[in-house]
């Protein structure tokens, strides 16, 4: 295996990783809100749809490049999800904070498949996801690495996606820090969601 060249990806990859972005603040507003196993449903969300994307980067195309009728769709529909999402955080922030221990019937209706499917909507519905993915492997893989190697790569992508967040829900959903976090959780919500929707109206007007 070229080390250096793994090295590279998985630096690049890592530092996009721990940057703060929508699937950050749904990961952090879920756990909180709705608990871990919300949390890691959201968690397995975000991977699946890094590694769709991850699957047509080493295909050796850009769907989203090659039609951009597409891209723009794509585009309009996450900013609307993204207003929409920031909307639903703004409108939590004004109720009790209701954390992962508290009232069963909050625990049933937000549980691990609906974390799994806000988690898949938020990172596949980001444009932005698929041609990072296609520049990645452009960029830093070399034209001599063979298919297995570049399987190997997205695989470990893929997990280091999954692993990554869901260690950050399981912090996040440790009794001590919910405690901590408890007063500040509508704060927090309420920023998370000022936040997404300036994302949603940056996106919009961004050319993609």
């Amino acid at each position: 295996m070229p080390t250096s060249e793994f090295l590279l990806l998985a630096s690049a990859h890592f530092l996009a990783l721990a940057s703060p972005g929508p699937d950050f603040l749904l990961l952090v507003r879920n756990s909180l809100r709705h608990g871990r196993r919300n949390g890691i449903g959201a968690s397995l969300g975000i991977a699946l749809a890094n590694g769709l994307y991850i699957t047509l980067a080493l295909a050796g195309f850009s769907l989203l490049q090659q039609s951009p009728a597409l891209l723009m769709t794509m585009k309009w529909a996450a900013s609307i999800y993204l207003a929409w999402l920031g909307w639903l955080f703004m409108q939590a922030s004004l109720k009790p904070p209701v954390l992962a221990d508290g009232p069963a019937v909050l625990r049933r209706h937000a549980g691990f498949a609906a974390g799994m499917g806000a988690g898949f909507l938020s990172a596949i519905l980001n444009p932005k996801n698929g041609i990072f993915y296609f520049g990645l492997f452009t960029l830093m893989v070399g034209v001599q690495t063979g298919a297995e190697l570049k399987l190997l790569y997205g695989l470990w992508m893929f997990a280091a996606v999954f692993m990554w967040d869901a260690a950050l829900v399981c912090a996040i959903s440790q009794r001590r820090a919910m405690a901590w976090l408890a007063g500040s959780l509508p704060m927090i919500e309420r920023g998370a969601g000022l936040l997404l929707m300036v994302a949603a109206a940056g996106l919009a007007l961004a050319r993609v």
